[in-house]
């Protein structure tokens, strides 16, 4: 069985949520996966719109999945609403169920008045059960996986665009790297932005990012990572010093992680380059994706790092990523990790 894209999660979600918001509920909802923010999404909706207030006290029910057998769900789920066109029952944790397969007797013949809510958090349910081949048939599913660091630039503006707001090419790229892919803290994070941000505000700029995030643009790994690619060491120094004085902002491990995102796309674009010599460098950006603005940066990029000096790069990173977990890393001081990693990238 092929994997859910994230582009496949997106869709899923849109269309649930289109249903929802026009009142069509469905008897079941699997909702599961690795990235919870689509998950909770989804949930909070039908908890908060499915019943009017007064109905929730006699029809909705939230069990966790610890503390819950399959029996009772299904017990619970064949009840009929009382005053109520329907009833609620949100089941949490449900990864923690023992023997989901009690539930496809249920499924099989579910009550139309009920909304069942199973939500799988941080996993997926099995798919070699006999749960998860009946609720493909009979329920409505949701797989929320991870996103890429990479796609994170595209996912904020998208977001900020459906609420009417644009955002610098830069500032966007800004927030990614600093945020990085847990979407409920970047969405925590931009919600942020628009209470700080001035009344009014229809275009956000990397300076309002600056001020209301607390992201320092001089001071960034974006702008580090900048430098480097211009083989600008004096640029990179009092980065590299500022990352030290504030290594709990900054640790390095997190350092890595962004400039290994950032190795990745070149690498890739090489890559491209390589594997499609007659391709021009706007089809080789089709093939990339994202947004245009970001595909020049990389472009620029790979005049320093070649293909060569990329994957030596990628090495180093996994060399210090292990020695900066190692116990014999000696006395060498986070800073001084960073710095002796970058002047090898650079030499």
């Amino acid at each position: 069985m092929a994997k859910t894209t994230s582009k496949e999660t997106i869709t899923t979600f849109k269309r649930i949520m289109k249903d929802l918001e026009e009142g069509r509920y469905k008897p079941c909802y699997l909702l599961m996966g690795e990235e919870p923010y689509y998950v909770d999404k989804i949930t909070s909706f039908i908890a908060e719109n499915a019943l009017t207030e007064d109905e929730k006290a006699f029809n909705q029910m939230v069990i966790y999945g610890q503390d819950a057998t399959v029996m009772q769900i299904a017990d619970n789920a064949r009840r009929y609403p009382v005053m109520a066109s329907r009833q609620v029952i949100i089941v949490k944790e449900a990864q923690q169920l023992k023997g989901p397969d009690g539930l496809v007797s249920y499924l099989k013949a579910m009550n139309p008045s009920c909304v069942l809510v199973l939500c799988f958090m941080g996993k997926s349910a099995d798919k070699r059960t006999e749960f998860w081949k009946t609720a493909q048939k009979y329920c409505e599913i949701l797989e929320s996986v991870p996103f890429r660091d990479y796609q994170m630039q595209e996912w904020i503006t998208t977001y900020l665009k459906e609420k009417k707001t644009s955002i610098e090419p830069q500032a966007a790229a800004l927030l990614a790297d600093f945020l990085g892919t847990d979407l409920q803290r970047v969405v925590m994070e931009l919600d942020k932005l628009f209470i700080l941000i001035p009344e009014g505000t229809w275009a956000i700029t990397t300076d309002m990012v600056e001020n209301s995030v607390g992201i320092n643009r001089d001071f960034s790994p974006f702008t580090m990572f900048k430098h480097l690619t211009d083989g600008n060491f004096a640029g990179v120094q009092p980065i590299v010093q500022y990352f030290s004085e504030n290594d709990k902002k900054y640790p390095l491990v997190m350092i890595i992680s962004l400039l290994y995102v950032h190795l990745s796309r070149i690498l890739r674009y090489h890559a491209l380059r390589m594997e499609n010599p007659s391709l021009s460098q706007e089809g080789i950006g089709k093939l990339m994706g994202g947004n245009y603005y970001f595909f020049k940066e990389i472009i620029q990029a790979s005049r320093f790092f070649t293909f060569r000096r990329t994957v030596r790069a990628m090495e180093l990173l996994c060399f210090y990523d292990s020695k900066y977990k190692s116990s014999d890393r000696g006395e060498a001081s986070d800073g001084e990790l960073l710095m002796e990693m970058v002047c090898k990238m650079m030499a």
